[in-house]
């Protein structure tokens, strides 16, 4: 299944696995991304593409529901 395209402006979040700190990325910084080093304890996250299908899948859910604002839809 491939990422989409209509989620790449969404701001999307991810946490720290270890102490979950989160970060903001738009859905495009996800999809070429392979590793997030954590700014609160410096844990690397490797983005595996089942990491990205979650996240992914979240997010399109919370757009279909209007839970989230899409950055170009200003």
């Amino acid at each position: 299944m491939p990422l989409s395209q209509s989620l790449n402006l969404v701001e999307m979040e991810f946490r720290c696995s270890e102490c979950g700190c989160g970060f903001v990325k738009p859905g495009r910084w996800f999809k070429s991304a392979a590793q997030h080093r954590c700014d609160g304890c410096h844990h690397v996250t490797h983005l595996t593409y089942s990491n990205k299908l979650a996240l992914f899948d979240k997010y399109a859910k919370l757009l279909s529901t209007g839970s989230v604002a899409r950055a170009d839809a200003a």
